[in-house]
């Protein structure tokens, strides 16, 4: 390049220019050093001029290149979504690809893209095993993907291995009942069978029932094959199912005709402690006094403060998980993000990508005694 050639020609000339100039007539023939009197003599009009051109060029130079920006610029972002279209999590995950993109250098465009299967499971050993390790790949699964693999090793993934990049909102799960069920409370369902939709046998919206229905001795029948909490309260208006053994409560706040034409009872929060908007509702270690039973109960509510927790592959060059985390961060304070979250009424109650790291690897990394009574709780009937 020439710049930089052009620039110590610069230097030099005036460098010489001065060093003439150091030499007066009676000095001729001299060998001693530049005089310090020369170091305040004025600068001629040449050398102004070349000081000028070398302060000119030096601002020419090309800053020194970012290389997660130009590794992201004119690239897209695949967003796997492991959950079907249409519930909470879909549209929390939805709400972030139109936004994340702002905040990440270079602007790369982030691609929705619906993986359902398996309560989360399907796309998660996508994530891990197969998707590219470049920061091109990020997720939003079911949280209890985490619990899935202390429940069963075989599982293709390492949920503590994956490098996360921040929680969007804290995961506010309830269930519920239709206005016709046949029972209504906790203490009527231990009498009588009512039937939960449900999306996979990994969910919350079918092992949560199951552990009950063993702990405390509920009746719920668990229906499974609904691909997303739309799919599953369909199945109540239908009439296919008597209620809904986890849902959001995002989406809940789709349905205000459900709580206006008083549709439906909201049974148990799936949280370590009472939901603000729900203050009389129990949560799921309320409907027990074993602490054993409570022990396992509370395990399984972790994932609530998991939540809507986003991540991309593991070994990710730390430079871009470092950005993606950084983008992430500052687009849940971005005051145009939370205004549409609003509006889709969707809520924000971020953790970062550093404190959702240490909190799935604690879980991940529970004592055996905890999870293998956990592991007996959540199985499938008959399976036992």
């Amino acid at each position: 390049m020439i710049f930089p050639t052009l620039f110590r020609a610069a230097r030099q000339s005036h460098l010489a220019a001065s060093l003439r100039g150091a030499q007066r007539p009676g000095d001729a023939g001299a060998a001693s050093p530049l005089r310090l009197a020369s170091l305040s003599a004025p600068i001629n009009g040449n050398g102004r001029a070349l000081i000028f051109a070398s302060m000119m060029l030096a601002t020419a130079l090309p800053a020194q290149a970012d290389p997660v920006e130009d590794f992201y610029k004119g690239r897209n972002i695949n967003l796997i979504i492991g959950l079907g279209e249409g519930g909470g999590y879909d549209l929390s995950a939805r709400l972030v690809a139109q936004h994340l993109s702002n905040f990440i250098p270079g602007k790369p465009t982030v691609v929705p893209r619906n993986m359902p299967g398996a309560g989360s499971i399907a796309a998660a050993e996508y994530v891990y095993s197969i998707a590219p390790r470049d920061g091109t790949t990020i997720a939003l699964f079911q949280p209890t993907f985490v619990l899935e693999k202390i429940t069963d090793r075989a599982r293709k993934f390492e949920s503590e291995k994956f490098g996360y990049l921040g929680r969007v909102d804290q995961s506010v799960l309830v269930g519920l009942v239709w206005k016709n069920a046949p029972a209504r409370t906790i203490e009527d369902i231990k009498k009588r069978e009512i039937v939960l939709s449900a999306n996979a046998a990994a969910g919350t919206s079918a092992t949560i029932p199951w552990a009950l229905n063993r702990l405390i001795g509920t009746k719920f029948k668990v229906v499974l094959g609904y691909a997303s909490s739309a799919t599953m309260g369909l199945a109540l208006e239908r009439g296919e199912a008597d209620g809904i053994g986890s849902t959001s409560w995002d989406y809940l706040q789709t349905r205000q005709d459900w709580f206006d034409e008083k549709k439906i009872d909201i049974l148990y929060t799936i949280a370590l402690s009472r939901y603000r908007e729900l203050p009389d509702v129990p949560t799921v270690l309320e409907l027990t006094n074993v602490e054993k039973d409570r022990n396992v109960l509370k395990l399984m509510a972790s994932t609530s403060s998991i939540g809507r927790a986003f991540l991309t592959t593991p070994e990710v060059p730390p430079e871009r998980l470092a950005a993606l985390r950084q983008a992430f961060d500052r687009m849940t304070k971005d005051p145009a993000f939370l205004a549409d979250a609003a509006k889709r009424h969707l809520g924000v109650d971020p953790l970062s990508g550093v404190e959702l790291q240490a909190l799935v690897t604690d879980v991940a990394t529970q004592p055996a005694e905890v999870v293998e009574a956990m592991k007996a709780a959540v199985l499938p009937p008959g399976k036992e």
